[in-house]
């Protein structure tokens, strides 16, 4: 079998299909046409190359056994601790507004990369034109770009992406979940990291946190109004004003470090 490369790189591939936990060694798994042709023709895996596969909830290091139209692999021993990837305590995830394509685009394989663990979409006041009727493909993009980017950055569980018609869908989506919401404003009084800090020190097993992230042109008085009702508090991230695709990660990223989870 071929080694990892460079830094002990192997590609990981997820199957999403396969929910059993402790396959045994020797099993045999096929990839999806997608990551099939993704494997052949950008990575260019032969037989015999090493890879990771991601099938339930367990991560497996893998080699290719078969390469046709649909790359078949062969598990050979499970990955625990640090060597399966990136796992998390806490889930932590973005409400996005929406926004331009290419922010949104930026905002969702950031935030995978940094460890988001989901995303719920929302139709705010500052959000543009297109996000009245955007079509389905749009959705199968998201999904697209949210599943490279945990492959490339090694997280164990590709985030959910769920687009919400209203900030209210949102708020009672995440009132049912149990999930403790901040609004990222910059003329907060306190800091997200202080903010969460407190929770984690706190709480041995903090309830999951969802982190708002405005519209480009920030949100309105209403909606404000709309969050005081809720009873969600503000904090800022820092002294910097960040762009919408900007600062979703760089929270994510403050949060986990700020819960100890990072």
């Amino acid at each position: 079998m071929t080694g990892p490369g460079p830094f002990g790189f192997r590609p990981r591939f997820f199957v999403p299909e396969v929910e059993a936990e402790d396959l045994p060694p020797g099993t045999a798994l096929s990839l999806t046409a997608e990551d099939s042709h993704h494997a052949l023709h950008v990575l260019r895996l032969v037989a015999g190359d090493a890879c990771e596969v991601v099938a339930g909830a367990a991560v497996y290091a893998a080699s290719v056994s078969a390469v046709g139209e649909v790359l078949t692999v062969r598990l050979q021993a499970l990955l625990e601790g640090a060597e399966a990837g990136a796992s998390y305590r806490v889930r932590v995830g973005l409400v996005q507004s929406l926004a331009r394509p290419a922010a949104l685009d930026t905002a969702l394989e950031k935030g995978t990369e940094v460890g988001c663990s989901f995303f719920l979409l929302v139709r705010s006041a500052g959000s543009p034109k297109w996000a009245e009727s955007w079509r389905e493909d749009r959705l199968v993009r998201w999904k697209r770009v949210v599943r490279e980017a945990a492959k490339q950055s090694k997280q164990v569980v590709v985030p959910s992406v769920v687009p919400l018609a209203s900030i209210d869908d949102a708020l009672s989506h995440l009132r049912d979940t149990g999930t403790r919401s901040l609004i990222l404003e910059p003329g907060a009084p306190i800091t997200l990291y202080d903010s969460l800090a407190e929770l984690g020190a706190a709480d041995a097993s903090p309830r999951p946190v969802a982190l708002w992230v405005g519209p480009e042109g920030g949100w309105t008085e209403s909606e404000f109004q709309a969050f005081k009702r809720a009873g969600i508090v503000a904090a800022r991230l820092g002294r910097s004003v960040l762009r919408t695709e900007t600062a979703g990660p760089v929270a994510i990223a403050v949060a986990r470090l700020a819960l100890g989870d990072w």
